[in-house]
């Protein structure tokens, strides 16, 4: 006589069993956590072409179809043809643009921190006379003139140890940019291939995700795919749109004020414009340290130069390239810069804003359906 189970008690030992299994791979994964850690640094920075190559496929992938769809529309050409003249307009275009700032740009900036380096101490003695003269004319009383001067003297000092610590590991990190640049190329190689066959790569996730999952489950994951895509585009290319907008006003206003080394801070405030709401603010520190030490009073005029771009980007340019890309109300804007920052640095607070995008539209449209099923109707505000 066969010993059968009832259908209740496999359930139970199957639900005891997984639970158990999750314990145990719970209880391994804390006892591991700093090898597992280990783990994926390595792994990450193995597989790091492979991210240079996707993500600069993702940036780079609406200028090849708008080329594909728009300049050779009405040339004869099969599918494969136009693909690959597109996607080798595309680097052309790519590697031009930025060979360019490399160019331009980069010799310049390391001449200013050259600069910086060499003509640091008449800077900090030139900041020190400033700021004596400063306190005697406004006829402060010695005690506080002694703790303000003695406080602006351990500020520069702690700048310009800062500096003098920092500035020769930039100038003489060569193996780093070497290693670098061998990654660079071999990510601008699965860049080629991922442009080149990206419909096939599309096709194949597709195939996986239907293959094990339910239809519903892969409809959604494919539908939170697009979302995913859509958003992380539209917000980082705009913003990269306007944080070059933003530091080539920077470049044209410091260079017609005659302010020193223009081109350091403007590529300094262009870069931190790529984080939404602090980044001038961010930008305008280092900026201001350098004016300060050079010419303290163009520091001050320098603050105020950064509130108005601040203020023009905040209101005209970023509004009119942006528009409302991510969809967020600025409230959780603010929450996913914080969050983000707080776990992952200034890499967190650039990506908080698309991530938190998403999840901000899952959320609402999760929340919508269920409304739906209940009969409820509440008007957005």
């Amino acid at each position: 006589m066969r010993f059968k189970l009832r259908p209740e008690t496999k359930d139970n030992t199957m639900t005891l069993a997984i639970a158990g299994v999750i314990v145990v791979v719970f209880f391994f994964t804390i006892q591991n956590i700093p090898g597992l850690l280990a783990f994926i640094k390595q792994l990450f920075r193995i597989l790091m072409p492979f991210v240079v190559g996707f993500s600069l496929a993702f940036l780079i992938t609406p200028l090849m179809l708008r080329i594909e769809n728009q300049w050779l529309r009405k040339l004869k050409l099969s599918f494969s043809s136009k693909r690959k003249i597109s996607a080798f307009l595309t680097m052309v275009i790519s590697l031009g643009l930025f060979s360019l700032f490399i160019y331009i740009i980069i010799p310049q900036v390391l001449d200013s921190l050259n600069q910086i380096s060499t003509q640091l101490p008449l800077y900090i003695e030139a900041a020190e006379t400033y700021l004596n003269d400063l306190f005697l004319g406004l006829n402060i009383r010695d005690e506080i003139t002694e703790i303000l001067v003695s406080t602006g003297e351990e500020l520069l000092s702690t700048i310009t140890n800062l500096l003098r610590e920092y500035l020769p590991m930039l100038l003489s990190a060569s193996w780093q940019v070497v290693n670098t640049i061998f990654k660079v190329l071999v990510g601008l190689i699965i860049t080629v291939y991922i442009l080149l066959d990206r419909e096939r790569f599309g096709n194949q996730f597709k195939k996986l995700t239907y293959a094990f999952l339910h239809e519903k489950d892969a409809d959604n994951l494919l539908y939170l795919s697009r979302v995913t895509s859509k958003t992380f585009n539209s917000f980082i290319v705009g913003k990269s749109i306007d944080s070059l907008i933003i530091g080539v006003l920077s470049f044209i206003g410091m260079t017609i004020f005659g302010w020193p080394f223009a081109v350091l801070i403007s590529v300094i405030i262009g870069v931190t414009n790529m984080i939404p709401v602090f980044g001038p603010f961010i930008g305008a520190v280092p900026g201001f340290i350098i004016l300060f030490i050079v010419n303290p009073m163009v520091s001050f005029w320098f603050l105020l130069f950064v509130l108005f771009l601040q203020q023009l980007d905040g209101n005209i340019i970023g509004p009119t390239i942006l528009g409302d890309s991510v969809g967020l109300p600025s409230l959780w804007i603010m929450f996913s810069i914080l969050v983000g920052g707080g776990f992952f640095g200034v890499v967190g607070m650039f990506l908080g804003v698309p991530v938190f995008a998403v999840i901000y539209l899952i959320v609402k449209n999760i929340a919508q359906f269920k409304l739906d099923q209940k009969g409820i109707k509440i008007d957005e505000k």
